[in-house]
């Protein structure tokens, strides 16, 4: 089965919380909500999670350096399934506050995700919170679940 925008919609409404928590054996630092786990299975999408994953020793390392509770994850996918994934956060730098401090971004030639019919960027948000100071444990949740 091909998945569609519409079968993303569906994720999204049916997942509004979460009474479940997963986690990769391999990465103890991150959780992920069953909503999360909706989209990787019904869009195959497993490679969402395990790129957080990948990336969990910068957000570790801003954690440390900025204490930072919360993320935005985003994936960017054009209508030629080409696109990025960004981990970013708000806040300030000097005197100057800033909606998108990046810390990490990679360009992905193809994204198997689907895009919106109308429109030539389609655009997945996930949020990261951080669950636990010690140890240091971050939650990986739907929008929909925030």
């Amino acid at each position: 089965m091909i998945a569609t925008y519409n079968d993303v919609n569906k994720v999204f409404s049916r997942n509004f919380g979460s009474e479940r928590l997963y986690k990769r054996n391999y990465c103890s630092n991150l959780l992920y909500t069953e909503g999360i786990l909706d989209f990787a299975q019904t869009l195959d999408a497993h490679w969402l999670i395990d790129t957080v994953i990948s990336y969990m020793p910068d957000i570790l390392k801003t954690y440390e350096t900025e204490e930072e509770s919360f993320f935005v994850v985003e994936i960017v996918v054009d209508k030629n399934h080409q696109g990025y994934f960004e981990i970013y956060r708000e806040g300030w730098i000097g005197n100057n506050y800033h909606e998108c401090i990046s810390v990490a971004k990679q360009i992905i030639p193809f994204i198997d995700l689907p895009t919106k019919d109308n429109e030539e960027i389609t655009t997945y948000k996930f949020f990261l919170e951080l669950a636990s100071v010690n140890p240091i444990v971050y939650t990986l949740l739907l929008s929909s679940e925030h």
